[in-house]
């Protein structure tokens, strides 16, 4: 039986909209419960090689927040990512670095609290960075929550301001949601690419300069990894229909790996039929748009060569000249305003009644 592909609305108008997202239907859930089990035995092709470089190494305390993220030339803005993510609650940074040469290295090797490794393959090699994620949850072990997000990428989650972040992870916990479904909302400036110039020095994050992002224009259906949002300023203007959702909070017990899911949907892919309980901020256009898609155009290590990449280098369209503004823009102001507009769900919102349960045993 072919599988359906039912179209929800999103950004979500209501909340009894959200009832959509929960849980994959028997027969899908049936086919990615079996599909987990063919794909336990481990692929040797991909290989993590890591090595250590600097930092403690030392083992996780139970009431450790730690982060994994894998980087490469974030020079202009990983002392604003380091400084986001220690405000929110994180103690550790366990951060691989894919050959950087802008002076990231150096920024992370001089931080106490990031255990930094590099590797002598490079992040395609490494299964676009899956098998260095895997590789590292092992290493600290499991059975723990960790955030997983890259270095441009501010993960937010409903009424932040008023709470820490092991309250929400508690909420999760209490909802039987063992990871946290997240858009990724591609930002960018109010003007010109080339007036998006962040200074990293300490007094703002990358978010509040490329500070809009398209309100609508969106769409959300389940697919072979989970649920997917579709949409943003790379659809809209260079026709590219990338997966903006990601898991970047997540429970990971002994069952969790993106080998056997994707970077935007980790196994066990049933887990990933979820309403949206937090965003990713994505700091994706700026001043520094055109030579950082340029090389990651040339380098070919994203999935299908880059060419989602190549594609709008190509356009003419792309230049520092370009504003992403629309009717449609909209300046962000906080979570709350996400929560608002549809993007997210408050679950204090959820009427219990109204959506299944998705507890699960596996």
């Amino acid at each position: 039986m072919k599988p359906t592909h039912t179209v929800m609305n999103y950004p979500a108008s209501t909340t009894g909209d959200w009832s959509a997202y929960w849980r994959a239907s028997p027969m899908r859930h049936l086919r990615l419960r079996w599909r987990h089990v063919q794909l336990s035995v481990p692929n040797r092709k991909h290989k993590a090689h890591l090595i250590a470089t600097s930092g403690s190494f030392a083992a996780l305390r139970p009431d450790d927040l730690p982060l994994v993220c894998v980087v490469r030339n974030a020079a202009p803005y990983m002392r604003s990512f380091l400084r986001y993510y220690r405000k929110m609650g994180v103690t550790r940074f366990i951060v691989v670095d894919d050959q950087s040469d802008d002076g990231t290295t150096e920024i992370l090797s001089s931080a106490p609290d990031v255990d930094l490794f590099s590797s002598n393959v490079r992040y395609a090699q490494a299964d676009r960075g899956r098998a260095w994620r895997d590789a590292l949850f092992n290493l600290y072990g499991r059975g723990r929550w960790y955030l997983s997000v890259d270095a441009d990428e501010f993960f937010v989650f409903p009424r932040m301001e008023q709470r820490d972040i092991h309250s929400f992870i508690e909420e999760l916990e209490q909802n039987g949601i063992r990871r946290c479904l997240a858009p990724m909302i591609d930002m960018y400036p109010g003007g010109l690419l080339r007036d998006g110039v962040f200074v990293d020095d300490g007094t703002k994050y990358p978010f509040e300069v490329s500070s809009h992002f398209d309100g609508n224009g969106y769409t959300a259906k389940p697919e072979k990894f989970g649920v997917a949002v579709r949409g943003g300023p790379r659809l809209r203007l260079f026709g590219r229909s990338m997966r903006l959702s990601k898991f970047p909070l997540m429970w990971v017990d002994k069952k969790t790996d993106y080998r056997r899911g994707s970077i935007h949907g980790p196994g066990p892919c049933f887990r990933n039929f979820l309403p949206a309980t937090g965003a990713l901020l994505h700091y994706r256009f700026s001043s520094l748009s055109v030579g950082e898609f340029k090389r990651i155009a040339s380098e070919k290590s994203h999935a299908g060569g880059a060419e989602h990449y190549r594609a709008i280098v190509e356009n003419e369209r792309f230049s520092d000249d370009l504003s992403l503004v629309y009717e449609g823009s909209v300046h962000y102001t906080g979570p709350a305003s996400l929560v608002e507009r549809g993007f997210m769900v408050d679950l204090r919102d959820v009427v219990r009644g109204s959506r299944p349960s998705c507890r699960t045993s596996a």
